[in-house]
């Protein structure tokens, strides 16, 4: 099989030559420049040669000005298309991404007019699509998969403007902010979803971070009245496109609440399921026959603090129970950050390309 082949073998349930694997969110920047000075190559899913590749628009020609809502920036912040604020931390000249905090440009309004008048990117103009088809081709000739991603769809793209305790309240007491925000949110991804989806990608995917390590961040009945009819949306806009398309979400946490729900709008692939607070093998038991599963290697554990073998053991376990009957894709469940042994990448990747078949192993 190719990698494409074995990678839509595995995620419509049925068996590939062995289990598909990628780096998820990719490397840090440090771990990156650990590659370079070994390797010689700055990409790890080309060094390592992954399964799957990924694609996506470009960004705005004519970014919305959103400086009336910053009107005092700290040094080192920036702001994006959205027009959130970042303000990234630092350590030893190494600016960390994942950590920087936000300036929430809808912080301090009101109304729903309010909501109405921001200015939102153009993600739905049609240029900023232009060449993805080609990119996806260029990269179905090489055997390889290819997934479009739209991270952050709209809980979190919604309380990164807001602010997530704004936001909360909102749903609870200015319900018509609230709406008119998620309402043109969700416009803007569903023409979105409709592009990527009509590039011949193998899978898009969406992801709002709605779990905590404990369980979701609001009441199961808040997550199905605010934010997955949206969701419902933008996935019908996608497979109205493209029928064929395979549908992946991501949130960190412990989201079992909400899978079978997720199921029911059509999702097919669950992302990262951390191990540290979900059970992979009992995921794969409940949902097995309507969902695959992508990542499991935990990068707040094993990945990290364990040994080459502790990796080589989690890994089996995973293809032994989890990939049993397809549906499983190896991951880390985050970015590979530099406290990552480079051993235990190699002990990764290496268990994964010998395994074989789950029923063979």
């Amino acid at each position: 099989m190719n990698s494409r082949e074995r990678f839509l073998t595995a995620m419509r349930r049925s068996e590939p030559d062995r289990v598909p694997f990628d780096f998820a969110l990719g490397f840090s920047q440090l771990q990156t420049e650990r590659l370079k000075s070994i390797t010689g190559h700055s990409d790890p899913n080309e060094y390592f040669n992954t399964d799957v590749r990924n694609v996506g628009g470009v960004g705005s020609r004519e970014p919305c000005d959103h400086s009336r809502y910053h009107p005092m920036l700290p040094a080192r912040a920036w702001v994006d298309e959205w027009g959130i604020g970042h303000l990234p931390t630092q350590s030893d000249s190494i600016l960390h991404g994942n950590l920087e905090g936000f300036i929430y440009p809808m912080l301090q309004l009101t109304s729903a007019q309010d909501a109405r008048d921001y200015p939102l990117p153009d993600i739905d103009a049609a240029y900023r699509y232009e060449g993805v088809s080609e990119q996806v081709s260029r990269l179905h000739d090489r055997g390889l998969a290819v997934a479009a991603h739209m991270q952050c769809t709209i809980f979190e793209i919604a309380w990164y403007m807001r602010s997530m305790e704004r936001l909360l309240i909102d749903f609870y007491e200015h319900s018509t902010f609230a709406s008119v925000l998620l309402d043109r949110i969700t416009a803007l991804r569903c023409a979105q979803a409709r592009h990527l989806a009509a590039s011949g990608a193998d899978v898009i995917g969406f992801g709002d971070d709605i779990g905590s390590q404990r369980g979701l961040l609001m009441r199961l009945s808040m997550w199905r009245t605010w934010i997955k009819p949206c969701l419902a949306q933008v996935i019908d806009a996608a497979r109205e496109t493209n029928p064929d398309i395979l549908v992946f979400y991501h949130s960190d946490g412990n989201v079992e609440a909400a899978v079978a729900d997720l199921i029911d709008i059509g999702v097919d692939i669950l992302n990262p399921v951390q191990p540290e607070c979900m059970d992979p093998a009992h995921l794969k038991r409940e949902y097995g026959r309507d969902l695959s599963f992508w990542g499991t290697i935990g990068t707040q554990s094993t990945f990290p603090f364990g040994s080459p073998d502790d990796v080589v053991r989690e890994v089996r376990h995973r293809i032994e129970t989890v990939g049993v009957g397809g549906g499983l894709m190896i991951a880390p469940t985050h970015m590979v950050e530099p406290d990552v042994p480079w051993e235990n990448i190699i002990a990764m990747v290496d268990t994964v390309k010998n395994s074989g078949s789950a029923s063979r192993e």
